[in-house]
């Protein structure tokens, strides 16, 4: 295919472009609000267009890769362009001009478009086309951000999806670490898209970071259908609340589940532009462990995955930071178990409804205003209980918590011994210590994974109003 003369191209469109007056007199009543939401540079489109055809032609990286300063050039061009055209609205050298027939339509223009109606209609008009100008100018400014820091946004093009369901709270998001990225694709799904240099650690590694940020299980699709949609299946039923639900006491026997519900973060976007920058992370295999802690939905299971991630963090942060000549795993975790009470955890809620179904005369009962709850801050309240239950307990009362976490939560749930020891699948009393241990594991494995990450601690966005404006729950909107 033969290459394109963009710099030919771009000098023959600039020159096609009236930098002093926006030309809408073509467009009736009917026509003028898509012409005006619409607004665009003709041509530069066109041009990214064919670019892309050019792309799709070639099948290596170092191919795609010469095309990033050709879309530069585009892009570039076109905000040149759109600047030149704000500046002169601004300062009344370019002019705004619509059919003389709007003139009859002015009152319907001022309440489709709610204009201010101690303006005229040409200052209206203006300053709607300096906003869309000026959005336009934004969106060349984010392809250019991605052509300079993310440059293989327009060369990767292999993809894999993701399950089991959404992984990102709004569908524009898209999220980046390194040379891969996250982003919405066909059917409502989302897909990791790379390149061949992409390496399988950089994918998992994102996959995993999110999977963090998320507080559920994902997965890259495999060939494999079958077992896709059984892992879907099975990752759909998780749910990290589970943790605060069997600290009821009576759970077991009750007949109704607590009204709330694990909500997806809300991550804050790069300052000026629609995408999420993750920063580089030097403990990748950290946020590995822990998302294979959360593919394990029973309290035994999770307590010894969960426990891989504090090994981790006492080996890299502990160990480093004390210096200590003979290492002691209880020590270890009574230092995070101090630590964890006091610090500000990057933000999980979740929503509680405050009312549930009465199973017997199926009618809705409201229980309490409904609200939303940080997760960690909602573990550390359980935490102050559970240390006076243990220390008030005939056999755990003169224990460290340390050596509780490490003796009588991982060890009896690792090892079989001789079956005397070994955490037993007694659901009212073992099954439920064990997932005391699990509400200390939880936030130590966070701790660890943002002390040693502290470029986290910006990303989640923490102000609740944002997450009730955007609830799918009319209990919000109440």
């Amino acid at each position: 295919m033969e290459s394109l003369n963009i710099h030919k191209k771009l000098k023959e469109l600039e020159n096609t472009i009236d930098e002093y007056a926006i030309d809408m007199r073509h467009l009736d009543f009917f026509k003028l609000p898509i012409g005006l939401m619409g607004y665009e540079l003709k041509g530069y489109g066109q041009l990214v267009q064919e670019l892309h055809q050019e792309r799709g032609s070639y099948k290596t990286y170092n191919d795609k890769e010469r095309l990033i300063k050709e879309y530069k050039k585009i892009y570039l061009s076109q905000r040149k362009m759109y600047k030149r055209i704000l500046r002169n609205l601004n300062n009344g050298t370019a002019k705004f001009l619509y059919s003389d027939l709007l003139k009859d339509q002015e009152e319907r223009l001022y309440e489709r478009f709610k204009f201010d109606r101690t303006k005229s209609l040409d200052e209206n008009l203006t300053s709607y086309m300096k906003a869309k100008l000026g959005k336009e100018i934004k969106e060349s400014n984010q392809e250019l951000f991605k052509l300079n820091h993310y440059p293989t946004d327009y060369i990767n093009t292999l993809k894999t999806y993701i399950g089991p369901s959404s992984v990102l709270r709004f569908r524009r998001d898209a999220i980046y670490y390194k040379d891969v990225f996250i982003a919405e694709t066909d059917s409502h799904s989302f897909s990791v898209f790379f390149n061949e240099h992409s390496k399988e650690t950089t994918k998992n590694s994102l996959l995993n970071m999110l999977a963090y940020l998320n507080g559920h299980p994902s997965f890259y699709f495999t060939e494999n259908y079958g077992f896709n949609e059984k892992i879907c299946d099975l990752y759909q039923q998780f749910d990290l609340l589970d943790m605060l639900r069997l600290r009821k006491k009576d759970f077991f026997g009750s007949k109704q589940e607590e009204p709330f519900y694990r909500e997806l973060p809300i991550l804050k976007q790069r300052k000026g532009y629609d995408m999420v920058c993750l920063e580089d992370s030097r403990h990748e295999i950290l946020f590995e462990l822990y998302h294979a802690s959360l593919k394990q939905f029973e309290s035994l299971p999770r307590c010894v995955f969960l426990f891989r991630v504090f090994e981790y963090g006492a080996n890299k942060h502990y160990q480093p930071l004390f210096r200590v000549s003979e290492y002691n795993t209880v020590d270890a975790l009574n230092y995070y178990a101090n630590e964890i009470m006091t610090h500000r955890f990057i933000p999980l809620y979740y929503a509680d409804l405050g009312r549930y179904i009465n199973e017997e005369e199926r009618e809705v009962v409201t229980k309490r205003k409904a609200k939303y709850v940080n997760f960690t801050t909602k573990l550390k309240e359980e935490i102050k209980k559970i240390r006076i239950e243990w220390s008030n307990h005939h056999f755990l009362h003169d224990k460290s918590i340390g050596e509780i976490i490490y003796n009588h939560g991982r060890n009896a749930a690792a090892h079989g011994r001789n079956g005397e020891h070994g955490g037993r699948y007694d659901y009212a009393i073992n099954y439920k210590h064990m997932n005391d241990v699990n509400i200390f594991l939880e936030l130590i494995a966070r701790y660890i994974i943002e002390t040693l990450n502290p470029h986290l601690s910006k990303i989640v966005e923490r102000r609740t109003n944002y997450y009730k404006r955007n609830s799918n729950y009319k209990v919000f909107e109440e």
